[in-house]
């Protein structure tokens, strides 16, 4: 064996080979753990490529494998809500040995936004990722929008947001159930005459929790209104607009379907000199943070959006292995949070 130079050359597979006095096949077998190798040659190659700090090249590895070891998360820029998702996703990925291409969608909605969603994908598929997990900002998508992840055969881990006309694998929380249970809870409150506030029905995060509240008021005989903000982000003036209304002074108890709208709400309320928990009671969705440590803590529920992120990567490395095996959708449990707006 010739003496290592401690890294003076690039190291290679060649190089190796050429310091043991083997052939790059043995290199190769060995630095792949294959147990073909005699022990003592192969512990000579193992101390040589650590002498010159080899390191494989994962895309020449991927020619041979057909894998890159890299995956994509698509998600929206203003992380917020994902960002304790992305880190999951990271943190599952590189347990499994692959890395994170990230891209990040400005916007919810809209066309914009789905423009740059399918920009972003087909770098994703240029980059030859083996996979992708999606927050997707078109609810509608068929498969003609998904058309070239569907041709190349990339596997799709969609969460929170489901695609009803796309079938892939989903992870998400059971949004029915959640409107369901917020509206129980303020029934247990006392509260009579209730209000659910949306994003619209084009959203299905919003339009399940909406359902769900809808049916379990309905099902104890409440009267239920609705205010339809048409996106996660209502306007001051149109909610302040809304509670000055005679109409809404009989309204004991609300359901924002997420807590950005449960804080906004609860501002409207205290302009329309109506006050919260006392007269109206306040339930959010989402256990968003907090940035103003004055304001009242909002009763809500935890998505356990880590555990989503989790989630999404063991459904995408089982995709990986099984192409062929049915489409799964893992919905997991909500937690209530006791909060001072209930």
């Amino acid at each position: 064996m010739k003496a290592a130079n401690n890294g003076s050359r690039q190291a290679s597979l060649r190089v190796i080979a050429e310091q043991v006095g083997v052939s790059m096949m043995t290199v190769s077998r060995t630095l792949r753990g294959e147990t073909s190798v005699a022990a003592e040659t192969a512990a000579k190659i193992r101390k040589v490529a650590e002498a010159l700090k080899y390191r494989p090249n994962k895309l020449v590895e991927g020619l041979r494998t057909g894998r890159t070891c890299m995956a994509a998360a698509v998600m929206p820029a203003s992380l917020g809500f994902y960002e304790d998702a992305l880190r999951a996703i990271e943190s599952s990925l590189d347990t499994k040995g692959y890395s994170l291409v990230l891209n990040l969608i400005t916007g919810d909605f809209g066309r914009d936004a789905m423009r740059e969603e399918i920009r972003r994908l087909r770098r994703c598929i240029e980059l030859r990722v083996d996979g992708i997990i999606l927050r997707p900002v078109n609810d509608d998508a068929n498969a003609m929008y998904f058309n070239e992840v569907v041709e190349r055969g990339v596997p799709l881990v969609v969460i929170d947001r489901k695609l009803p006309d796309f079938a892939c694998d989903f992870v998400g929380t059971d949004d029915v159930l959640g409107g369901g249970s917020a509206a129980q809870k303020l029934i247990e409150k006392g509260c009579r005459n209730i209000l659910v506030v949306h994003a619209g029905v084009k959203v299905s995060t919003s339009r399940e929790r909406r359902d769900g509240f809808f049916a379990s008021a309905r099902l104890a005989g409440l009267k239920v209104d609705e205010l339809d903000c048409g996106n996660f982000k209502p306007s001051p003036e149109f909610l302040n607009l809304y509670f000055r209304q005679s109409e809404a002074r009989e309204i004991d108890g609300i359901f924002a379907v997420n807590d950005d709208i449960a804080r906004s709400v609860i501002r409207a309320l205290r302009i329309a000199e109506r006050s919260c928990p006392d007269q109206v009671k306040v339930i959010g969705f989402g256990h968003l943070p907090q940035s103003d440590p004055d304001a009242l803590r909002i009763a809500t529920f935890d998505q356990h959006v880590g555990s989503i992120g989790s989630e999404a990567v063991k459904l995408l490395m089982e995709r990986l292995e099984n192409p062929g095996k049915p489409y799964k959708s893992v919905y997991l449990p909500i937690e209530f949070i006791e909060g001072e707006t209930l």
